[in-house]
């Protein structure tokens, strides 16, 4: 169970000062007036208490809205609701972690949302701290494009193509315009983590796992010697 409620300034904070985390994964979003927001769905309504898709709605209408409303903590309660907390903007973390690492996915398909966050890393001068991509394959490739100066990794069909044809020692040419393979440690129930280890042996990418959110799937992720673990739980690092 996660600590504090995703996506949110009062996790990214609690992460770097209280936890020394070296990077903040995050997702991003384009609301109706090409604001870049940081929010994992489509629509307000998982994780605040506003209904809604982002792309309909501005950001003054969603900065109404409570951004720590949903959270539970393992207890049942709510500790986070009507503390202010607000869905941030991609800027406010460029401006509140000018050092940190930042691993981001833009989510949809619109280029948009790439050249608007792209001028905002541009603003800040961020690229070579910000490790970005997409799920999508020509969101992903766009985003090599018009970010070209960032780290990228695997959009999610070119998981599934590392993890046959690069743990055989294929496509080595292909695998070399990403910098990192950041890769699930389960996938639909499948522990596929060990396959897409080897692959990333093979063709010498760094590795990056994410999902690992119990003590023991950490400990072994270190045992490994991954080069970075995306998790929910900063405090069993």
């Amino acid at each position: 169970m996660a600590l504090y409620p995703e996506n949110t300034l009062t996790g990214f904070h609690a992460s770097v000062h209280k936890y020394k985390v070296d990077m903040l994964e995050m997702d991003l979003q384009l609301t109706r007036d090409d604001k870049v927001i940081v929010l994992h769905d489509d629509s307000l309504d998982r994780t605040t208490n506003g209904k809604g898709e982002v792309s309909r709605l501005s950001y003054k209408e969603i900065s109404q809205f409570d951004g720590g409303f949903r959270f539970k903590n393992d207890k049942g309660e709510f500790p986070f609701r009507d503390q202010g907390i607000k869905v941030p903007l991609f800027e406010n973390i460029l401006e509140e972690f000018p050092q940190i690492f930042l691993n981001i996915e833009l989510k949809g398909n619109n280029r948009k949302l790439i050249q608007e966050a792209a001028d905002l890393i541009n603003k800040y001068k961020a690229e070579n701290r910000i490790l970005i991509g997409a799920g999508k394959f020509n969101q992903n490739k766009q985003i090599h494009q018009i970010l070209s100066e960032c780290g990228h990794y695997l959009s999610q069909p070119d998981i599934y193509l590392f993890g046959i044809l690069g743990s055989c020692g294929f496509g080595r040419k292909y695998w070399e315009k990403f910098h990192v393979a950041e890769v699930p440690l389960h996938y639909h129930g499948l522990h596929v983590y060990p396959l897409l280890r080897r692959a990333a042996h093979k063709m010498g990418l760094p590795i990056i796992v994410w999902g690992a959110n119990d003590l023991q799937a950490i400990e072994k992720l270190k045992a490994d010697g991954v080069d970075g673990i995306i998790t929910d739980r900063p405090d069993l690092m």
